[in-house]
């Protein structure tokens, strides 16, 4: 009896023991749980609720006459919330919707109601409607039954997103560049600081695995706009030389080029074109060559060596060298000249230049610093074309200028440099310096950039011109580098191009490329670089063509570029009245004097683009739009610049940015 009564006594025990533990367990996680609330909270929270990043609207740039380059549009993402919708305004309101939706979206009423009513009935939080509306589709859209009552009564729910367009598309596109997941390049990239604005922030709540609904909350951050970046791209410019490459391109079947125009005074550079030739044989502005493509620049650089003879005194402009029928032997090494020279005799310096003769060249500059080659390169440190420029554009690559004592000196180094061989530059390096002799000896600084502004406001004014060197060479060296440049255009290698009413002044190049790999066919560059007018310059210019197929001379491949450039730009510079040849003309300017009512369809029918300016948009978009021209827009009221000049041709399908009033 009493071991059975022990055996009670130690199972109750034992019980009890477990259910004191039990007891003990449920205190200590009850405990736990109230101090743990705050975390399960927040983790729970964060598993429904975010603070989600509102993208900052990035910068306008703008070309010298304030016309769009690049802007940020606000597209419109709209979903609908058909459980806030109640289900009396619905059944109201589903057959007028139904109609709206019709005529908005060109699609059966019918489609719509049923799609409607099955996403009523699954009572579907968030169903996407519609992407990338512009702003006037989604204010027509807000205003359809059920959707005017907003976001809480009518289930509307909007999503803006910005989105960078370019206004001129091909036309100098790598100028513009991009500052995205690629990395920073152009404008884009190189103003990025300006440009970028703040993030804002707001919260939204989860609705699905993958959406999310923004919530109207006190504490949401508004997003900061970028600044807006006025570039000194010139419209008209871009325009001129972008067709004049691409046409030239085309005809030589070259597989790249560039183009680059700068103002002489200021250094601001008025056009950059790049253009290279993509697997579907289009020419597409890819790469920037004219900042990035360092280069032999070949005949080009004798301007170069010539102007530092002519500083050290070694040569004077009546000095005779014997060219040796066209040929020369040098350490074992042979130059030779072009066939374009013909003669092939004795020459002066001005001859040798214009005739672009590598062997005279040669000799003047062997001749005279053989000894002291280290007094030549001097000239070139002096210029700084052993330097970058350092322009505000990503990219620019490192002159390469050999030094006697360096690893890639020998004893032919120096005739070799003489017409452009064993060194690099980019375009842009060897367009600051023929700029410099347009600009009497002042070398200037390439800019891009006028000024930044914030809400119309001035924040930053680009000062110009920014001097590099006040004078790279004495005022006698330099008036007779002139004559000599204008000599290449009027009895040398250019001459073909010459024209009394246009007259420019320049210097042809031509290179070989790959020239060192044997076995494999020579290919070129073809170049040439000058300014205009030739007596009191306004512009300079560099051409360069690369690989053309059909051609390689600088004279036949890339004096046309700079030649059709010049053509359309001497009338705009030397301001000369248009002479209507044509009646047609006449009677159309006096049709626009006479019909004010009718002005806009009197360039329509030509094919023209009119000034819009100061019209409302309301009343030219339908106009625009008819005409099949696709119209991107920003703002409300009138308008106040447009990305196609007037007196351009219109083009089908053409795209047409317009700055409204806000």
């Amino acid at each position: 009896m009493k071991r059975k009564r022990y055996v009670l006594l130690y199972k109750s025990y034992l019980i009890g023991c477990f259910f004191l533990f039990l007891a003990v367990l449920i205190v200590f996680n009850l405990i736990q749980i109230q101090h743990s609330s705050a975390k399960y909270k927040k983790s729970l929270i964060e598993k429904t609720i975010r603070t989600n990043l509102i993208k900052a609207k990035r910068g306008n740039i703008y070309a010298e006459d304030n016309s769009l380059l690049a802007m940020s549009i606000i597209k419109y993402d709209i979903h609908i919330d058909f459980r806030s919708i109640s289900e009396q305004l619905f059944k109201k309101n589903i057959n007028s919707l139904s109609n709206s939706l019709e005529s908005f979206f060109k699609k059966p009423r019918s489609f719509f109601y049923q799609k409607l009513q099955y996403e009523k009935k699954k009572e579907n939080r968030y169903f996407l409607l519609v992407k990338n509306l512009d702003y006037p589709h989604f204010k027509t859209l807000r205003n359809f039954p059920i959707f005017n009552k907003g976001k809480i009564k009518g289930g509307f729910i909007v999503e803006k997103k910005v989105c960078r367009i370019h206004t001129l598309e091909n036309i100098g596109k790598r100028t513009l560049g991009y500052d995205d997941h690629r990395g920073k390049a152009g404008i884009e990239g190189g103003f990025s600081q300006y440009l970028t604005g703040k993030d804002g922030k707001r919260l939204e709540q989860r609705i699905s695995s993958q959406m999310w609904k923004p919530l109207n909350c006190e504490n949401e951050i508004e997003p900061e706009d970028g600044k807006d970046v006025y570039s000194t791209i010139n419209i008209y410019l871009q325009d001129i030389a972008y067709h004049a490459l691409q046409k030239e391109l085309s005809i030589s079947h070259a597989d790249h080029g560039c183009v680059i125009i700068m103002e002489v005074k200021s250094g601001k550079i008025m056009a950059m074109i790049n253009l290279e030739k993509t697997k579907k044989n289009t020419y597409e502005d890819l790469r920037n060559f004219s900042v990035w493509e360092g280069s032999e620049p070949g005949s080009t650089f004798k301007t170069m060596a010539i102007l530092a003879a002519l500083e050290d005194k070694k040569i004077d402009i009546n000095m005779i060298v014997n060219t040796k029928g066209g040929v020369l032997k040098l350490r074992g090494k042979q130059i030779r000249d072009s066939h374009y020279i013909g003669g092939n005799g004795e020459m002066n310096p001005q001859q040798i230049l214009e005739h672009s003769s590598n062997v005279g060249i040669a000799k003047i500059i062997y001749d005279k610093y053989k000894e002291d080659p280290k007094q030549f390169i001097g000239h070139l440190s002096k210029w700084k074309l052993d330097e970058k420029i350092g322009i505000e554009i990503p990219g620019e690559s490192k002159p390469l200028i050999p030094k006697p004592g360096e690893s890639n000196w020998n004893s032919i180094t120096l005739p070799w440099m003489t017409f452009g061989y064993n060194i690099k530059l980019t375009p842009l390096q060897i367009l600051t310096f023929y700029n410099a002799i347009a600009n009497k000896g002042k070398m200037i600084k390439p800019i891009f950039i006028k000024e930044i502004k914030f809400h119309g406001k001035i924040i930053k004014k680009y000062k110009t011109p920014v001097v590099i060197n006040p004078s790279i060479a004495e005022k006698k060296s330099l008036e007779k580098i002139q004559n000599m440049l204008e000599g290449v255009v009027k009895n040398g290698t250019a001459k073909k191009y010459y024209h009394p009413e246009y007259p420019y002044a320049g210097k042809t190049g031509t290179t070989q490329l790959n020239y060192w790999i044997k076995g494999k066919p020579l290919t070129y560059n073809s170049s040439f670089v000058g300014y205009f007018p030739a007596n009191n310059p306004k512009y300079s210019c560099i051409v360069v063509i690369s690989k053309p197929k059909k051609g390689y001379y600088g004279i036949e491949v890339a004096v046309p570029v700079f030649d059709n450039i010049a053509r359309s730009l001497y009338p705009k510079i030397v301001k000369r009245k248009m002479i209507y040849k044509n009646k047609g003309n006449i009677d159309f300017l006096k049709k626009i004097k006479e019909k004010k009512d009718n002005y806009f369809q009197l360039f329509f029918d030509r094919g023209i683009m009119p000034n819009i300016v100061s019209v409302p948009g309301k009343d030219i978009i339908p106009i625009l739009e008819n005409r099949g021209l696709k119209i991107r827009y920003q703002g409300i009221g009138k308008v106040i610049s447009q990305s196609v000049k007037p007196g351009n041709v219109l083009k089908k399908n053409q795209v047409l940015f317009l700055r409204l009033e806000e």
